[in-house]
């Protein structure tokens, strides 16, 4: 008897507050479609602020009214089940964090938006966990783990914007600025990992604009003014900032100059005919990282300047340009390198080793080398460097091997190196007995031909 009581009692709660629910749920949803629709216009930004302030005051009133609602709900489940003991209010944050991350992890950025705006205590609750779990979850991802990190005091919207643009390339999709980034360490340009701020996230304001850049020249806008150009003296010769002017790029000065061209003419005006049977910077082009001409060089002196109008070099990337810059730079500016006699090397001796290494993909360095930046010049000289050494290293070094426009058929090859002499030996010795620990490097790099390019042997 008392069961059907129950029974009767709960199926007119029941239909009491179904209808009320269903009209709720509707309601919700047809509010959830409009937040999708606004979230997604390209125009959302030129909202009047006077609409955007009343949109914000309402959503806050939703939130707080929400809010009631859901203690409400809880305080009287709670009263229902243990009607003898004092009802406790349950908020999300009795939730452990871990299943929560999961949740957060499985969720695209427009659900986890939903989420954090239904409620005032759900959002509460899950700021830390989105912070904590799902932005460093997609910097591992990205490939930038200890790279590049946000800054703790972001706003919870700027959260969820960098996590957008950490996830918008997909796994590994920060993998060229990470090996650019390690390689201004190397330089001395920065100290990783570098950390991105409110400012820096400001540069793009909508996922447009983001999206209508090469995505690594995107992510590089991010980064690029913490790359700072010092000389021993502490004289500042600026950042490696990558600036927009309207339709065009710019690299270290926001000046007509500086402008990079991406995915120019291959191959160069002056050169009907290039060396190999196929471009290597087309045959391997990558669209994120697109070739790019620059007329920038480092001149003893002046600093930084830039060249005819028509004579810029072409890099085999945005990246390999913006690497290209460090290393010519440090070479240039501060110094202290050590060159080895240049060596010719026909393309077709020892089974062609030379030619494998100058027509292979130019964004793969050569095994046990940490990096590679490849370009072309207006003289039609073709060149590759392949960095020897990482931050880890006490000296820099790496070898280049280059074609130069009047001969096709030898690969000039040249090492550098910060090495300090091995002591006692004299400064008249063989390049390998003075830099050992560069020699051991591109002997293992190189083997086929080590014993041509270190010990002067004929081929």
């Amino acid at each position: 008897m008392a069961a059907s009581t129950a029974a009767q009692l709960s199926a007119a709660v029941r239909a009491q507050l179904l209808p009320r629910v269903e009209v709720h749920r509707m309601k919700q949803a047809h509010i959830n479609s409009c937040i999708d629709q606004l979230l997604q216009m390209d125009t959302a930004a030129s909202m009047a602020p006077l609409m955007v302030d009343k949109v914000s005051r309402q959503l806050e009133a939703v939130s707080d009214l929400l809010a009631d609602l859901t203690d409400t709900i809880n305080s009287t489940i709670a009263l229902t089940r243990h009607s003898r003991t004092q009802a406790r209010r349950l908020h999300l944050t009795d939730i452990p964090a871990e299943p929560m991350s999961i949740v957060l992890a499985l969720s695209d950025l427009t659900t986890v938006a939903h989420l954090k705006s239904t409620a005032l205590p759900i959002r509460n609750a899950l700021r830390p966990i989105v912070r904590r779990f799902r932005l460093d979850k997609a910097i591992e991802r990205a490939g930038v783990s200890g790279v590049v990190q946000f800054d703790d005091q972001l706003s919870h919207r700027d959260v969820l914007k960098a996590m957008w643009v950490v996830e918008e390339g997909g796994e590994g999709g920060w993998r060229e600025v990470g090996d650019t980034l390690r390689v201004a360490e190397h330089c001395g340009c920065c100290q990783l990992p570098v950390t991105v701020g409110a400012v820096d996230l400001q540069t793009h304001a909508t996922k447009a604009d983001f999206l209508a850049l090469p995505r690594f020249c995107a992510q590089w806008m991010l980064v690029g003014r913490y790359v700072a150009f010092r000389r021993p003296n502490g004289q500042q010769d600026g950042t490696l900032h990558l600036f927009r002017h309207n339709n065009e790029i710019r690299a270290i000065r926001n000046e007509p100059g500086f402008t990079i061209t991406v995915n120019p003419p291959l191959p160069l005006p002056n050169r009907p005919v290039h060396p190999f049977s196929q471009h290597p910077f087309t045959h391997h082009t990558k669209p994120h990282d697109p070739p790019v001409r620059s007329r920038i060089r480092w001149q003893h002196g002046v600093g930084w300047a830039t060249g005819g109008v028509n004579n810029g070099a072409v890099d085999a990337s945005a990246s390999s340009l913006l690497k290209s810059l460090m290393l010519v730079r440090r070479l240039r500016a501060v110094g202290g390198f050590t060159y080895s006699p240049t060596v010719a090397v026909d393309e077709r001796v020892r089974g062609g080793h030379v030619d494998r290494i100058m027509t292979r993909s130019p964004h793969t360095p050569l095994d046990e080398c940490s990096d590679v930046t490849a370009c072309e010049r207006a003289s039609g000289f073709c060149g590759q460097a392949h960095v020897l050494t990482t931050a880890a290293d006490p000296f820099i070094a790496w070898i280049l091997f280059g074609i130069r426009p009047a001969n096709n058929q030898s690969v000039h090859v040249n090492i550098r190196t910060t090495e300090a002499p091995a002591a006692g030996v004299p400064q008249g010795a063989p390049f390998a007995q003075r830099f050992p620990l560069t020699a051991a490097k591109v002997r293992r790099l190189v083997t086929p031909i080590a014993a041509i390019v270190l010990d002067g042997q004929a081929p």
